[in-house]
């Protein structure tokens, strides 16, 4: 059974990716395929390097494109990334040395991976004046 929700995609990709309640996950379509691979090669090997390293921390690509593009905070990606975790210290409490160390653990290698990636991509240029004597 796959059901269908709108991601936060279409808005600066153009794709729709839907969710899925299965063990298979969802169909990609080929548009949407295409349209990441095109993205992610605008990236260089450095920076492809990091994108990865998030997505594992994350779990998720799209978590992961979002904390990139800046609509998420870090704290908001790990939020999001430990919906069940969250839920069964909710329900069953949490264990301070365990869970807490976690969570700070993954926040940090969150943001530095998601600095590491913006370091990797930005650039820059100097123009030196030329001083008349």
């Amino acid at each position: 059974m796959t059901e269908t929700r709108r991601s936060p995609f279409p808005f600066r990709y153009g794709v729709e990716i839907n969710s899925s309640t299965s063990i298979m996950g969802p169909s990609i379509p080929a548009k949407t395929r295409e349209v990441l691979v095109s993205h992610l090669a605008s990236y260089n090997t450095w920076a492809l390097q990091g994108i990865e390293f998030v997505a594992a921390q994350l779990k998720s690509l799209v978590l992961t494109l979002g904390l990139i593009d800046l609509h998420l905070t870090v704290e908001q990606a790990v939020l999001l990334s430990r919906l069940e975790e969250e839920y069964q210290i909710q329900k069953w409490g949490n264990i301070e040395w365990a869970h807490d160390y976690e969570l700070q653990e993954l926040r940090a290698r969150t943001a530095a991976g998601t600095l590491f990636i913006h370091l990797c991509s930005e650039s820059t240029t100097v123009k030196h004046k030329l001083l008349n004597e």
